[in-house]
Formats: C-alpha cells, structure tokens, sequence
C-alpha cells in the first residue's frame, strides 16, 4: 500500500512540475501577443447591425429621401432630382462636371456629391447644398469609372484603365494610395475593412484590405464570365449578388442562343468562393435578357431587382424560389438602381435616354418614367448608341437574346477568342477610331462600316436593318445608304476614339524602342498615326487545325495596344512580349536581346 502510495505521490509531483514549466513557457507567449494583436481572419466580416455596406452606382439619395442625384454620361453633367412625393420628381437643376462621368456618390453627411469622370480621368467635387463646385481632382491612371464614400473624408475609386483602385483625400482634394489590381476593376462594394472589386472582362472579384492596402484574394466567378459590373451584398447572409454574362466562347456551332447566358452568380464573403447551387440563370429563371449589369436587393421580401442593360427590361427574383415574381420593361440601357429607404420603390437609371424609372414595388409595375437631362450629343449618335448596346429590337436580336455590347461593350474588347467562326478563332477587337483603319475584321473582308448588317442578320439572328435586303457579299455593292438606322449606327461606332493611355514609360527605354522598331522593319506594315497600312498579310499564325495555313491577316493598328491583349487574330500572345518570342513572322527572340524586346514593348504601350 505503501508503495502505491509513493507511486501516486512522485506522480502528482511530475504533473505539477510540468504545469509549472508549461505556465513560465505560455506567459511571454502570451505577452507577446499583447504586444502583437494576431491580425483577424482574412475573411471576417463586420456586425451586419451596426456596419453598413457601400456600393458603387450611378444614382444616390438623400438621407432624407428628398433628392436623388444621377450621373448623366452623354451630356457630362449631374443632375438633382426633387421626389416630390413617393413615385413623382422633377429636376431641380443640371450641372456641369467632367467628361463621361459614371458612378457618384455622397458622403456621410450629405454635404457633397463626387463624380468620377471616365473621359477627363478626374473627380469632381459639388456642394450637395447649393449645387456649387467645390474643386476637381486629378486622378492619373486612365478610365475612373466606380466610387464609393463611408465616410465624409475618403473616397475609393476604380480605375478601368490603368488596373488601379485609388484612394482620394475629399478634404486635400488628392489621391493619397494607388493600389494596383487585375485587369479592368469596375464595380466596388465596401463592407468594413474590406473593399471588394468586379473585374468587367474576367468576372474575377478581388478583396482588398484596406487597412494594408493591398489585394489579399482575387476569386473567379468562372473561367467564361464577364460583363461584371457591380456587386450587391446581403449583409445578413454574408453573401453577395454578382450580375454577369457567361460568354460560350468555346462553342464550335454558333447559333444567337448559345453565344451568351444571363446569368446573377453568389459569392459567399465568409471565404470567398462561388455558390453554384445558388446561381441564377435568368433565362429560365425570367426569360430571355440581355447583359444583366446592376441589381438592388430588399432583404426583408428576399427579392432581388436585376437590370439588365441589354434587353431594357428589369427582372424581379424572388430568392425563395429562384424564380421571376415580375418582369417590367423599362429605358434604353438600364445601368443604375436605387430602393428608396422603405423599398416601396425603385429607381432605374436608363442612361441611354436620359430618364429614370420609377417602380413601384408593392404593385410591381412602372408608375412613372422621369426625364432628367435633354442629351447634347447629335441624335445619330445618341440613337446608334442605343442600337449598339440594345438586343431588345428584333431588327438587331432575336428574342432579345444578344447584342453587340456584350463583345464591344462601349467598343471594349470582350478580351476572348471565339472559337466558333468559320475561318477559325477570332480575337475581340477593339472599336476605336475606325474610319482610320478600313477593311475591317481579322481577315479584312469588310471594306465599309455598314457591312456590321451582315453581322446583326448571321450572329445575333436579327432581322437586320436593311429592308429587301440584297444577297451579297461584304465586298459588294455597298451598305451604307440603304437604311437610315443602319447609318445611324455607323455614326456611332465611328465616333468611338481611344481612351487616354495611362503609360508614361521611361523616355530613353521608348526611345530605344523606337530605334528596335525601325531597326527591324515594323515600320514597313505599322505606318502613320495609325500604325497599319491596312494591308493583309501571312503571318505565320494560322496554326490551329480549324485555320487555313497560309491564309493572310490584316494588319491591326497599334494604338491602344495597352488595352487589348490578348494579341494576334487567334489570341496567341497573352501579352506584348510574347508576340515578340512565339513563332511566327513576329518572332525576335533569335536575333534582338531581351531588353531591346523590352523596350520595343514599352515603345509600343507609349502610343496613344
């Protein structure tokens, strides 16, 4: 017993050293830790009752439900609209800011209105009160598009152009931070010390943390996914709406109904990955629409409001079930929406034809339709405009199915390669300043504008603008002047000019590519201020088995290469570089260092 006794005791002792040691181990540890707060988790998400979410948008109300205020992007101008009463305004003034301004927002106290301008890479500032300006704000970068304020201090802007997100001092009237994120951030939603970015082209969305003041996750919503505009949160969830378009760019046998899908995808904040489960196909789930872009949801009735900018219509889906309660036509490219505090009504932002709708929500249908500005630009433009981003005229789409926004959005590249063409796959182009650059497409087999009717009558399945429509190739008797909404559409696509170009590369680095450029001959096809001498060419590219060997290319322009990658007519070439070290015609990789190729590269970015 004795023994046992013994045995139990020197035990007892060797656990209460052990403790003793253990707690001197854990106590500087702990300490430590004092001193070093453990950061929080990377997907923490605020008290949904006591922080607010922040979203980017064209429209904004006032705290007191008394003035909404809309960007006006054709006529560079801002209005104040007066509700009067629920679903009934008037505009009280229209002022003046910057060119092409989209979103705008309010700071906290509703003292002032800032508006990003796309076409002036600038901010502007207005007194709220008396509608006076109080300082513009120089930007840099290239193509300011989304804003979002929680606070009366500091804004944070995407930059579309220039890969960037900006962060501005509204009291020092400057930027203070460049964060640099993936291609094309448009939408922003802020939630916290969290900064979520769509990506248009990629349908990527990144979360910047904004005390570090970087990009910590960036997630796909989907390798084909695009037109990714905005972001809607449902704070007491912890998710988040994302309005986009899937692009069916390996489709082999096009047909206009297998082009593009409508589709709003869910994004679980708690740690960053879709819900497929819980995605929204909005071809069955409604009908058949085109580029759903922004969406506004009313938590309590579990709706979600989608505008869908191609179609000009708004979808109602009721997230119960997933399906349409309501679907209600409304303006020419509804891109902004805003529930009023009590969500009895909805504002849609048309901002093709300068109008808002007012829905009401209880009945679910449009109660009014306000005009808040008289657009300036020449009507030819300002109706091709409508054309161009509309699938909702059966001239242009059957059943309102695709348009030619979705590859060309305000004359973008989609940045694919459609594998499904005839003569084998085609990389997006770019729309910019085409009367300098005729014949037209990959194969230049379009020597006038106007041959764009033969690309509304075989892809997108419309009727087409032409009446007695002659049976002809690109290359005959000509288009143009046989339908006056055809010419109309022209003018507009014609008078899309290049965005400002963000790169300021290094002077003597350009100037050494200049010297490579004349050096190796690229002057003898890229000529004048275009950089094309619209001749067609065997580059050595046709190598997949769906192209012809040997078959020739047009010489593309080199203005605003920055913008467009990938390169070549099949998307070979990822970046600039690689044009320059795949095989090919192009190829300098044997014979040019790599720092000549480099700086040919920067001289390349430098055109405007």
């Amino acid at each position: 017993m004795r023994t046992e006794r013994q045995l139990i005791q020197r035990f007892m002792l060797f656990i209460g050293v052990m403790l003793f040691f253990s707690i001197a181990l854990i106590i500087p540890i702990a300490d430590a830790q004092v001193a070093t707060p453990t950061p929080l988790p990377l997907y923490f998400l605020p008290d949904a009752r006591t922080n607010r979410a922040y979203t980017s948008n064209t429209l904004a109300l006032t705290n007191d439900g008394r003035t909404l205020i809309a960007s006006n992007m054709l006529n560079g101008t801002i209005s104040f609209i007066s509700v009067i009463t629920a679903n009934q305004g008037q505009v009280q003034v229209e002022i003046p800011v910057g060119r092409d301004p989209r979103g705008l927002a309010l700071t906290a106290d509703n003292s002032r209105v800032v508006v990003a301008n796309s076409g002036d890479n600038t901010l502007t500032v207005i007194n709220a009160l008396d509608q006076s300006l109080v300082g513009t704000i120089e930007l840099g970068g290239s193509m300011p598009y989304a804003i979002v304020i929680p606070d009366n201090e500091t804004a944070y802007v995407s930059l579309q152009g220039s890969n960037e997100i900006v962060t501005v001092s509204l009291s020092g009237l400057r930027v203070t931070q460049r964060i640099r994120v993936p291609v094309r951030p448009t939408g922003l939603m802020l939630w916290g010390d969290s900064l979520y970015v769509t990506h248009f082209t990629t349908g990527r969305i990144s979360l910047i943390y904004v005390p570090g003041g970087r990009v910590v996750e960036t997630v796909n919503t989907g390798v084909d996914i695009g037109a990714s505009a905005m972001i809607e949160p449902d704070v007491t969830r912890g998710i988040a709406y994302l309005p986009q378009t899937r692009s069916n760019i390996q489709n082999t046998n096009f047909t206009f109904d297998t082009i593009v899908f409508p589709v709003v995808n869910v994004l679980d904040l708690h740690n960053m990955t879709l819900q497929p489960q819980s995605r929204i196909a909005l071809d069955t789930a409604d009908r058949p629409v085109n580029m759903p872009f922004t969406a506004a949801l009313d938590r309590f009735r579990n709706w979600l409001f989608v505008a869908n900018a191609g179609s000009n219509d708004l979808s109602i889906i009721d997230l119960n079930t997933g399906l349409a309660r309501a679907h209600i036509d409304v303006g020419a490219n509804p891109r902004g929406l805003l529930l009023n505090r009590d969500n009895t009504f909805l504002f849609v932002h048309n901002v093709l034809d300068g109008t808002i709708t007012v829905i009401d929500t209880n009945r679910m249908e449009a109660v009014d339709v306000l005009p808040i500005s008289n657009p300036v630009v020449p009507v030819d433009i300002l109706l091709g405009a409508q054309f161009f981003h509309s699938a909702a005229d059966s001239r242009l789409s059957a059943d309102r199915w695709v348009s030619c926004a979705n590859c060309h959005f305000d004359g973008l590249s989609d940045g694919r390669t459609w594998q499904g063409f005839a003569d084998g796959p085609r990389n997006t182009p770019a729309l910019f300043n085409l009367i300098e650059t005729a014949p037209y497409n990959w194969s230049g087999t379009w020597d006038e504008v106007a041959d764009v009717e033969l690309k509304i009558r075989d892809l997108q399945a419309g009727t087409g603008f032409i009446e007695d429509f002659p049976v002809s190739d690109a290359l005959g008797s000509p288009h143009a002047g046989l339908s006056p909404d055809l010419d109309t559409l022209v003018v507009y696509l014609t008078s899309l000019q290049t965005p400002t170009n963000p790169n300021s590369p290094d002077t003597a680095l350009a100037q050494r590519g200049a010297e490579v450029f004349e050096e190796q001959g690229c002057a003898e096809c890229h000529v004048g201020p275009a950089g094309t001498n619209l001749q067609a060419y065997d580059v050595g590219t046709g190598a997949s088995p769906l192209e012809k060997r040997g078959e020739v290319f047009d010489t593309p322009s080199l203005r605003y290469l920055w913008l467009t990658a990938p390169y070549f007519h099949n998307g070979w070439a990822s970046n600039l570089r690689e044009v320059f070290t795949l095989p090919g015609s192009h190829r300098l990789i044997q014979t040019v260092t790599l720092e000549d190729i480099d700086a040919l590269v920067a001289y390349l970015f430098s055109w405007q």
